[in-house]
């Protein structure tokens, strides 16, 4: 497995509040970049000013994973690793056939037409995204974003998660799967993907709250639009 623990993904990575434009955060994307354009057209979304930040799983089962992780090199795109990179980067640089075939197994074929001379800048910029950012918001308001889940019940712990905990931030559904309605200490609210909610009402996607966290992954990957919360 990918060492977590005392790395560039272990790191908080803050931003203060956008003086000059609107954030926004989204759930999954794996691969569907025309559709998130298309969603951002709608919100006229500035790319000189405003700012969008994924919750991680940026590749896989959409069409287009290749221009998804070209955005990495955009100044207004910002992002966590979610489980689909972490299988990218174990399976794809690592080496883990373990992990290689469970990666292709759910959604990775896509490298097999990729160009592998993009392989090393993909590697490169996976290998430094974090697994834990905090945001203000307009509203003054703090914003912590992990890809899955939050083993604590305090914010500040974070910076003294060991491999399992990190770990338990990329993959645990627990806290989504038990419909826990605890808040945790520390910060306004959590925000999160990867456990598809479903929640679509009259064809718009919507977050679903339980207590201080936000799961704003509806399904995305099945074709249901993106939440695209804004902050």
């Amino acid at each position: 497995m990918i060492a977590l623990f005392n790395t560039p993904h272990s790191q908080l990575v803050t931003f203060e509040k956008n003086a000059h434009g609107t954030d926004y955060i989204v759930g999954d994307i794996h691969g569907h970049y025309e559709r998130l354009m298309s969603q951002l057209g709608e919100l006229n979304f500035d790319f000189a000013c405003d700012r969008l930040f994924c919750v991680g799983d940026l590749i896989d089962r959409g069409p287009d994973s290749a221009k998804v992780l070209a955005m990495l090199a955009e100044p207004w795109f910002f992002s966590l690793l979610g489980n689909h990179e972490y299988f990218m980067l174990s399976g794809l640089m690592h080496n883990n056939s373990k992990h290689k075939m469970l990666w292709l197994q759910n959604g990775g074929e896509w490298i097999a037409s990729s160009d592998p001379s993009q392989w090393p800048m993909w590697f490169e910029a996976l290998s430094n995204l974090p697994i834990a950012m905090q945001l203000e918001g307009q509203d003054g308001k703090q914003y912590g974003l992990l890809h899955a889940d939050f083993p604590s019940d305090d914010w500040s712990h974070y910076p003294d998660f060991d491999q399992e905990e990190l770990e338990t931030c990329l993959w645990s559904r627990r806290n989504f799967s038990n419909r826990s309605s605890h808040s945790v200490s520390g910060i306004d609210y959590l925000v999160h993907g990867h456990n598809s909610t479903g929640n679509v009402v009259d064809g718009e996607s919507e977050a679903v709250q339980m207590g201080n966290r936000l799961y704003i992954e509806p399904g995305a990957y099945k074709g249901a639009r993106f939440v695209l919360l804004a902050v």
